[in-house]
Formats: structure tokens, sequence, C-alpha cells
């Protein structure tokens, strides 16, 4: 399953891929920890490839990861290794794309891919599942990291 969210943020490239790179703001606009109920953290310094927000519940117990693979000018890589329904781990890719429109317009693309851990009789359940929960999520994220970083940005 895959898809591609855009949106489009009145602020530098620089500053939209700063905020998408490091870890620790992202989790500052990042959807997930109050859709899931999961605290986060970040081990590593956040910025450098191998850095990884840890999920975990509300008992402590680790769900899932996010890795920054890569970090390039123009795409941002992230893998994720975590829990979906019923337990099942799951390993969804989530790139960002970066590009300017003006010096002061950014592009962000979204682009989601995963293989829903389940039979293949199963997978149009699954995926339908996926485009109605974790897509709007998706669209969500894209807002708030907008918002963030157009209410920090001073123009």
């Amino acid at each position: 399953m895959q898809w591609t969210e855009t949106i489009t943020i009145e602020s530098p490239r620089d500053i939209v891929y700063q905020a998408i790179r490091d870890q620790h703001t992202l989790m500052r606009w990042s959807a997930w920890p109050e859709a899931t109920g999961f605290t986060c953290r970040v081990d590593g310094d956040g910025t450098s490839p191998g850095s990884q927000i840890v999920f975990t519940d509300q008992k402590g117990v680790e769900q899932g990861r996010q890795t920054l693979v890569s970090a390039d000018p123009d795409l941002i890589r992230n893998t994720m290794r975590n829990k979906g329904p019923r337990g099942r781990w799951v390993s969804p890719n989530v790139d960002f794309h970066v590009d300017p429109v003006t010096t002061t317009q950014t592009r962000v693309s979204l682009a989601f891919d995963v293989e829903p851990p389940v039979p293949r009789i199963m997978k149009p359940l699954a995926n339908r599942w996926l485009r109605r929960s974790i897509r709007p999520l998706h669209v969500k994220d894209l807002q708030q990291l907008k918002d963030l970083v157009e209410a920090t940005h001073v123009r």
C-alpha cells in the first residue's frame, strides 16, 4: 500500500527541512503521540542517520521505533518497525520530499509505503483500514508541520 500527501508551507526550504529532519522537532508536530497515546523519546542525536524515535505504551513497553535512515538535501527517509493491529510487527517507510517552490515557500510530500503483514486474501481489507485510519494522520502530520513552522518562523 502506497500513497503520497503534499502540502505547501510558507517558509524557506532549509527551515522546513530541519523541522522534519530533527527528530526532537518532529515530535513537536507529529500527530502520532496523541493518536496512539504513546510516549516518545529520541535515541541518538536526533539528526543523524540511525537516530530513532522510540514509542512506548502507558506501561512503558516498547511498541515500535522510527529510524532516520538518511537525510539528503531534498529527501528525508525514515523506516519504522512497530506493532500493528493484533500485535503483528510491520515495517512501513515514510519519506519526506522537501522541494523549494520559491525562496519563501516549500512543498513537502510525505510518501508512505507498507506491506500489511496479513495473508493475501486479507490485503484488500487491510489496505482499506490503512487508508481510513493511517492516511488521515499523515494529512494531520503535514498540517501540524505547516502550523509549527509558519508560527515559529519569522519572515
